[in-house]
């Protein structure tokens, strides 16, 4: 798989997907459900299934779809619900954490703050 510093976008699918779809049938909800172009080598898009104990990555590369795949033995992954229109950009940062059992939602970082000037 691609390092995810590669990709300038991560899409996150709120909604469950049926995982019996493969590459090409989680091209189409990209493009139907989401709106988006699948065939954009540069966005990562990130599923669940509906007992969220497996996530799915999925991006054009190039030459084909890529497709990894990581299944839990016994926990689930905590998946973020609170987002309206199905999906939700997230940075690598968070993938990471997803991936590795954080939940996501409930992390508040420190706003960076824009200054203009020093007094």
């Amino acid at each position: 798989m691609k390092d995810v510093g590669n990709f300038s976008r991560l899409l996150l699918s709120v909604k469950p997907v049926d995982f019996r779809k493969q590459a090409y049938g989680l091209a189409a909800v990209v493009k139907e459900a989401f709106g988006e172009e699948p065939l954009d080598s540069r966005t990562l898009f990130v599923f669940t299934n509906k007992r969220k104990s497996s996530i799915r990555l999925l991006y054009w590369d190039l030459t084909g779809f890529a497709l990894w795949s990581k299944a839990l033995e016994k926990e689930k992954f905590k998946w973020p619900r609170k987002v309206e229109g199905g999906k939700m950009q997230i940075s690598q940062r968070q993938l990471k954490w997803l991936l590795q059992g954080i939940d996501i939602e409930k992390i508040k970082m420190h706003q960076p703050l824009n200054f203009t000037s020093i007094q």
